[in-house]
């Protein structure tokens, strides 16, 4: 006895492999883009935990071109410091190709709650500096649909000496 003939399928599964790949692939890009997204953002918050570090340690207003980071050595002569809070604050996202424009001057405020005139820097005022970044998706397709994403990390740390 002849068994009947089935229409023959040999091409289905390489259709069903082309239609589910592009979306398989965009899945894979869009958790690599993602992955980035959360890398660049919390490397942001670093360079801004970093910049407030300094500029609650170093309260010397700094000029605009100072663009110099070398924390690993004292400060001696007060005309020539050589490490300030935007400059190291930009060195620590290095890898995000951060600039010492991307990095706000840092501000000294009064702690909720207290009367502590902070327009001289004083033990106690809050140093806070904020960071800018603008990210971007890697490709052309989420870029067009999500677009560059404006990021920006600010920290806080009390001073707890003043300098000089």
């Amino acid at each position: 006895m002849k068994r009947p003939s089935r229409p023959s399928s040999q091409g289905q599964a390489l259709v069903e492999f082309a239609l589910v790949f592009p979306l398989m692939m965009l899945l894979l890009i869009g958790f690599v883009d993602l992955a980035r997204g959360v890398y660049a953002y919390n490397t942001l918050a670093n360079a801004a935990r970093e910049g407030a570090r300094v500029a609650a340690v170093n309260q010397l207003a700094p000029a605009v071109t100072d663009t110099q980071c070398a924390e690993d050595m004292p400060i001696e002569d007060l005309s020539t410091p050589h490490w300030w809070s935007r400059a190291c604050a930009a060195a620590a996202a290095v890898s995000l190709g951060l600039t010492v424009a991307s990095v706000d001057p840092p501000t000294y405020t009064t702690p909720t709650g207290t009367d502590l005139d902070c327009s001289v820097v004083r033990v106690g005022c809050i140093a806070t500096v904020t960071v800018h970044y603008t990210w971007s998706p890697m490709t052309p397709i989420l870029g067009n649909i999500v677009g560059p994403i404006a990021m920006s990390a600010h920290s806080q740390i009390p001073v707890e000496r003043v300098f000089p």
